[in-house]
């Protein structure tokens, strides 16, 4: 009797629109703006650090005049990659948004909608990197590059 209650149970593939969204797609929406922030604090701090601190004492004024443009330049390059990844990762929610019955907290409680699920979390990755970009960028207007 159990045996028959068992094959009367549909199982359904936790991705059911997965061939409307590929994979690729899916990464680059959640790893887009983690790398932009990786990106811009890497090279920021690297090229901020070697006009300050050339040697063992740091020094009043950078040794390149045009080391502030470039950091914006940095940032917002940054900025708009992270942008682009939350766009994807929108357009991504948007395909595989009725993958599995229920809301956003039905897709945290179940295991169905895997796809919908990675596109979601495309989405708060980039939100929440994009606030830290945007308060990295903030730094280069509020805090002086060498201790000027």
């Amino acid at each position: 009797m159990a045996a028959n209650n068992v094959s009367a149970i549909k199982i359904s593939h936790p991705a059911p629109h997965r061939g409307r969204i590929g994979l690729a797609t899916l990464l680059f929406g959640i790893s887009a703006a983690p790398a932009a922030w990786n990106v811009q604090l890497l090279f920021s701090v690297a090229l901020s650090g070697r006009n300050c601190y050339p040697h063992a004492n740091p020094l009043a004024a950078p040794l390149w005049n045009g080391l502030r443009p470039v950091l914006f330049a940095i940032s917002l390059a940054a900025i708009v990659l992270a942008i682009i990844g939350g766009l994807v990762a929108l357009r991504s929610w948007r395909k595989t948004f009725d993958e599995s019955a229920g809301s956003a907290h039905h897709l945290l409680d179940r295991g169905e909608g895997r796809t919908r699920f990675m596109a979601m979390a495309g989405m708060l990755v980039s939100a929440l990197f994009l606030i830290a970009l945007a308060f990295g960028t903030a730094a280069l207007c509020l805090v002086p590059l060498c201790g000027q």
